[in-house]
């Protein structure tokens, strides 16, 4: 199966390939690595989960005006905040079964503690954006970026039933 987050798993094979090649980089340059993967990992899931959104309202919303109200929310951000929590809370807006669907799906195959280590890359994320020392390691951010993958799967699977 692809990927869902491409530009995230190529970025991480990247870095890992750097670090084969260049073992004494400098930890201020892995760090920054780590932090801009972070990131781009975060901007991935909120694109894609918000692609989900978009295609299924396209398929199942007959109103052009309200589609085309929706629409223009979502593309200012359906999803700002790739939180497991904020995706659950936007799918519930479809309907209580959405959100509900969602969460059997992720914990179909993560766990709190992996629900959390998606919540703390975001939460980095957010502190990198706004000037605080940020201090994620990659360990941090291999782990959350499976949690992630799946975040994003259960949201398709939940928006296709």
């Amino acid at each position: 199966m692809p990927s869902l987050l491409p530009l995230t798993e190529l970025a991480l094979s990247d870095y890992q390939a750097h670090i084969a090649h260049y073992p004494d980089t400098d930890q201020a340059i892995l760090d920054y690595l780590v932090q801009h993967i972070n990131a781009l990992m975060c901007a991935e899931v909120e694109r894609e989960v918000s692609r989900l959104f978009r295609e299924r309202l396209a398929k199942g919303c007959q109103d052009t005006s309200a589609l085309n109200h929706i629409l223009w929310y979502i593309r200012r951000g359906a999803v700002s905040n790739a939180t497991f929590q904020e995706i659950r809370g936007k799918l519930s807006r479809f309907s209580s079964e959405h959100g509900k669907n969602f969460d059997d799906y992720v914990r179909q195959s993560v766990d709190d503690a992996g629900i959390g280590r998606m919540t703390i890359a975001v939460e980095k994320r957010n502190a990198t954006a706004h000037d605080i020392p940020p201090s994620i390691t990659f360990q941090e951010l291999d782990a959350a970026y499976t949690v992630a993958e799946q975040v994003v799967e259960a949201v398709r699977l939940t928006l296709e039933n």
